[in-house]
Parts: C-alpha cells; structure tokens; sequence
C-alpha cells in the first residue's frame, strides 16, 4: 500500500513539476531549429508500438537453452549486456555447473548467436563447443567486481595480541 501512494505522490509531482517551473511573465523559449537527426523529433520516431518479426525480446532470451552444433546443449542465457550507447554488447550464457551450482558466466559477442525460429518456438545457436565455453574467461559483473575487492573477512594486516599493561602496586598495608 505504501508503494502505490509513494508512486502516486510521486507521478503527482512529477506531472505537476514542469507547471511550476514556467514563469508566468515571460513565454517559454522555444528551441532553434536544427538539423540534426540523431534524436528523433516526433512521437512516431520515439516510440516503437509493436514487435518486428526480425526483433528479440531479452525477456524471452533469459533463461533459454543455447545449443552448439551437435545439438549439445552448451549453457543458458543469463543475461545481457546494454553498452551505454544503448546497443546489445554481449549476451551473458551461464556454463557447466548443475543446476546453478559451480556455473560460471561467459560474455559471448551477440552477433555470434544465432536465432533459429522452429515450429512454434525460437532455439538459440552458438558455432562453438562446451570446451571452448568453459575454457573462456569468466564474466564478472561490475558490482560482483566491486564486492570481491572491498569486502573481506580476513584483516588487512594480521593483529596481535596486546600485551597485559603491568599491574599497578599494592597499597601498603598500615
């Protein structure tokens, strides 16, 4: 409940914000003109309404089975990786292990994959073998990265023992 105001609030201010922002004496600017293309300038350019038939969807490619040419199963996709410029830079397949347990992760460059449509499913292909995968080098990602080199349960510099202060001298006694 507590999730639905907060979104509510805060889709409220952020509908409301750009009305405050304006100043009631003098008119909004309005940009120059440009020529340039790179950002599209209608809602027809901006926004995709329906799927091509040639597009991949990544939430249909998690999780899916990547086969070698033997039709070996070689490993599954676990992720994808979105370069900063918005373009699919690799696709992550999760290697050898059993069920989850002691499987490594391979980044594979996406043009590499291949996607076959079948009857009424779509199968993922890779020109390689299970060798191949499991001898590549492991994908980290960067917050796994992160973690490994700043936590650690074992002290920096090995500590020793304090030695005992010397006790204090006995009061005479009178």
């Amino acid at each position: 409940m507590k999730k639905i105001l907060a979104a509510t609030a805060l889709a409220g201010f952020l509908a409301a914000g750009p009305a405050f922002a304006q100043d009631a004496t003098t008119p909004a600017q309005v940009p120059a003109a440009t020529t340039d293309m790179s950002t599209p300038s209608t809602p027809a350019e901006r926004f995709i309404t329906i799927q091509a038939p040639d597009d991949w969807l990544a939430s249909r490619m998690i999780g899916s089975a990547v086969y070698g040419p033997g039709d070996e199963k070689l490993g599954d996709i676990n992720d994808v990786i979105v370069a900063s410029n918005g373009q699919i830079k690799a696709v992550v397949l999760g290697v050898g292990g059993f069920l989850g347990i002691g499987e490594k992760n391979v980044a594979v460059n996406p043009g590499a994959l291949e996607r076959v449509r079948q009857e009424n499913s779509v199968r993922y292909q890779l020109a390689t073998t299970k060798e191949e995968l499991t001898a590549a080098p492991e994908f980290k990602a960067l917050d796994a990265v992160d973690a490994s080199t700043t936590s650690s349960t074992t002290p920096a510099e090995p500590m020793t023992p304090a030695t005992p202060a010397p006790a204090a001298p006995a009061a005479p006694a009178q």
